[in-house]
């Protein structure tokens, strides 16, 4: 896993360094509330260190990037490509041709279109780097500004594909 930049972002590997984001992400109810119900912090904290650990193993099935504003040196949001395979224990990076993007920022983050250039340059990295043929995102189709988002990207509604829970209205959407 390799950090890579945009114009205005650092994009490198999630760290120890970055618990405090990653908390404070998953405990926002606000920035939560399209994705699921905000962690309690002992949960976030399980979950961080979960997150290190499988990222540090040699074929991870989920890969997670710290997106650094490179103006302030702050950390900003989190990225993620979590690999789509009926045996998550078998997973082989370099045939595996699919992944999942997702991605959080810090609620003071938004609307300075951050969201495209953090995505986007994972997009790239994805397809040019890893090799992937197709990145698929599930949101809730009441999340407008991430279909707007996703849209923007490049990505296209397979209306073949069922959504994960009818409940929640989520949307697939894939790029290849």
């Amino acid at each position: 896993m390799h950090s890579f930049t945009t114009e205005r972002l650092l994009i490198r590997p999630l760290a120890q360094q970055d618990k405090e984001l990653y908390l404070s992400l998953y405990c926002d109810a606000k920035v939560m509330r399209n994705i699921g119900e905000p962690l309690t912090v002992e949960a976030a904290e399980k979950a961080f260190a979960s997150t290190l650990r499988v990222i540090a193993q040699p074929e991870p099935k989920i890969l997670t990037w710290t997106i650094v504003d490179k103006a302030t040196n702050e950390a900003i949001g989190l990225q993620a490509l979590n690999w789509i395979t009926p045996n998550p224990y078998k997973i082989n990076l370099e045939t595996f041709e699919y992944a999942e993007i997702g991605f959080m920022l810090l609620r003071q983050s938004n609307g300075k279109r951050i969201p495209k250039e953090a995505a986007g340059a994972l997009i790239d990295y994805a397809f040019n780097h890893l090799k992937l043929q197709r990145i698929n995102t599930f949101y809730s189709a009441k999340n407008l500004t991430v279909a707007k988002l996703a849209y923007s990207l490049g990505f296209s509604y397979n209306s073949e594909k069922q959504p994960l829970d009818e409940n929640q209205q989520l949307q697939y959407i894939e790029r290849q």
